[in-house]
């Protein structure tokens, strides 16, 4: 009873907290919300498998996970860039101009990202690939490679057999 009592509590005062949070510049990660204007699209729509932690940034492009892939803790997904001041002068915008699309990151089906992982677009993810915890993807991953490192290589393919 008490159990519920509280958690009832707590869900009324979500508004609250998500206001008082931003008034106090505090970021508040919401399970599975895109941060940015373009959108995060899951081809599994039950999200089961990625935690709280896990930071979705579409600023810069749109962000496609693909069926059964799996997220550890803490992993981002970045497609927000910046330019340096020799990019904005190639290309007459102002200094650190944000890109607002072009920057996806596609995930296949049946991947796994390892805890702490980063992934900073523009990648694509092949299906059932694995990427080591603390990684750092800056390149595309052919389907059912095993990538780990910074920046990620690629360390072991997956016969076709291994996985179905």
């Amino acid at each position: 009873m008490v159990k519920w009592l509280i958690k009832s509590v707590l869900i009324r005062l979500k508004p609250i907290i998500r206001i008082l949070a931003e008034i106090s510049d505090l970021r508040v990660n919401h399970h599975c919300i895109a941060q940015g204007q373009n959108p995060l699209i899951f081809d599994d729509a039950k999200n089961r498998n990625i935690p709280k932690s896990v930071y979705f940034n579409t600023r810069s492009g749109v962000i496609r996970v693909g069926k059964n892939t799996i997220f550890g803790e803490d992993v981002k997904l970045l497609t927000g860039t910046h330019y340096n001041i020799y990019e904005a002068k190639k290309h007459g915008v102002p200094l650190h101009f944000v890109p607002e699309e072009g920057r996806d990151i596609i995930i296949g089906k049946g991947c796994f990202i390892g805890s702490s992982a980063i992934i900073i677009g523009k990648v694509t993810i092949g299906d059932y690939a694995v990427i080591g915890a603390g990684s750092v993807v800056t390149k595309d991953v052919p389907p059912r490679a095993f990538v780990a490192g910074i920046p990620a290589k690629i360390l072991k393919m997956f016969p076709e057999e291994e996985i179905s």
